[in-house]
């Protein structure tokens, strides 16, 4: 499959149009496959709880392919110990992340496209693991959540969602 402008700008216009504000394309036949490929669009808007995969093979590859984006990694209770800034194009385009570490990422403009590549096979049976000193995606402050992210530097504590709702 070529990955193209073309490929981008329709995701784009797919994840615009999505309630989540992002969409997936992902380029492994099957979730059996020993590596999962997938192409992901996100609008600015789009909020990604924090998360961490536990099993101890499951790294994650991020490549970016269009636009620009913020990685953030937390310690267990959600102080922020890094922050990258990705850009498609730039001396900085791609990350690793080694399993059980905590981590969002932001769309940080319009046009964001990245490949993730990780370890496979993937069950969507198991369990997701969200941090849980943020709230979900349902939650009604997650906008405000979202907010924090934005602004957050390394050394920042998270509120808990209880907090920003107080």
């Amino acid at each position: 499959m070529l990955l193209d402008q073309a490929l981008f700008t329709e995701l784009l216009a797919t994840a615009a149009q999505q309630p989540r504000r992002r969409t997936f394309l992902n380029l492994h036949q099957s979730f059996a496959e020993p590596v999962q490929r997938v192409v992901i669009a996100m609008q600015p808007d789009s909020y990604v709880p924090p998360h961490r995969h536990t099993e101890s093979q499951q790294w994650e590859l991020f490549v970016m392919l269009a636009g620009t984006v913020d990685f953030l990694q937390f310690d267990e209770a959600g102080t922020v110990t890094a922050r990258w800034h990705l850009c498609a194009g730039s001396a900085v385009t791609s990350l690793e992340l080694a399993p059980g570490q905590w981590h969002t990422v932001l769309a940080r403009g319009p046009g964001a496209v990245f490949l993730e590549v990780k370890q496979g096979p993937f069950d969507p049976a198991q369990p997701r693991h969200f941090a849980p000193f943020a709230p979900t995606e349902q939650d009604a402050q997650a906008s405000f959540f979202q907010q924090w992210l934005c602004a957050a530097t390394v050394g920042d504590v998270s509120p808990t969602w209880q907090e920003i709702a107080g």
